[in-house]
């Protein structure tokens, strides 16, 4: 066997989804005659033993991965309710791509149809929330508007203002209070007794700033709204309209100028222009 050869075999036998013993049991005639020739073993540790102990290491390392960046999700699914939702997905959804930091990313959509959704309700979006924190880091470097932005605009351009939301932003619906459960596991503490999914889901906003920090945040439905017209490209005018609601009791303009100035404070926005 060349070495493309004997790193296919070993690959494929460190990642059989049942382990090595059963690899061997199932494989043809010459993929076993392959493992003999190709992996020494010991009276007392035999070849499969010894490419078990790779296997075992590669799950692992995935599984440690996943940790990293699921930090909420497995804090909420436990100790062992996350080693076995990680097995499941290992199982279910094999490693694709040789770089790691992307493996789990498909992890949130297999979490809404396995029985760790069943038993927390809303985990799958707080594993898709923990995920866009995760993607928030590798988004390109942005210039950022200052406060200064406002005050150089004239009054009579407002209304066909458009201000542009950084690309590392995005809104997700979570029907846990991610905020809330973020912070009590970044102190270390247990997780709730009396988890609820809310109907309908909060709305929670998570982006990095220009520092390169990632920052999370609860949205109230107003500023939600709000943001979901700034990331349609949308005027100032049409973020009154959103604020203000079907009823117009909503938030009026000077409210809306607040948010404008929380979002520029937060590194939120790119750039404005006029039409």
């Amino acid at each position: 066997m060349n070495l493309r050869e004997t790193q296919a075999l070993f690959w494929k036998a460190i990642t059989w989804p049942t382990g090595v013993a059963d690899f061997l049991a199932q494989a043809d005639d010459a993929t076993r005659q392959a493992f003999e020739a190709t992996f020494d073993q010991t009276a007392a540790f035999g070849r499969a033993q010894r490419v078990e102990v790779y296997a075992e290491a590669y799950f692992w390392r995935l599984f440690e991965v996943a940790l990293d960046q699921y930090g909420v999700t497995a804090w909420l699914a436990g100790k062992t309710g996350f080693h076995n939702l990680i097995t499941d997905f290992v199982l279910a959804c094999p490693s694709s791509t040789p770089d790691l930091r992307w493996f789990a990313a498909p992890l949130a959509d297999f979490i809404r149809t396995h029985a760790a959704q069943r038993r927390l309700p809303g985990l799958a979006d707080v594993a898709a929330i923990d995920w866009a924190i995760n993607v928030a880091v590798d988004r390109a470097d942005e210039p950022r508007l200052g406060l200064d932005a406002l005050a150089s605009l004239p009054a009579q351009q407002w209304p066909r203002a458009r201000f542009a939301l950084t690309q590392t932003a995005s809104v997700l619906p979570c029907a846990l209070p991610y905020s809330t459960l973020w912070t009590a596991h970044a102190q270390g503490a247990p997780v709730p007794d009396d988890l609820a999914a809310a109907d309908p889901p909060h709305a929670v906003l998570v982006w990095r700033q220009a520092d390169h920090d990632v920052y999370q945040r609860t949205l109230e439905p107003a500023e939600a709204s709000a943001i979901a017209v700034l990331q349609e490209g949308g005027t100032f005018a049409a973020l009154c309209d959103a604020a203000a609601g079907d009823t117009m009791q909503g938030a009026g303009p000077e409210v809306v100028v607040q948010w404008l100035r929380r979002w520029l404070t937060e590194d939120l926005l790119t750039a404005v222009v006029v039409d």
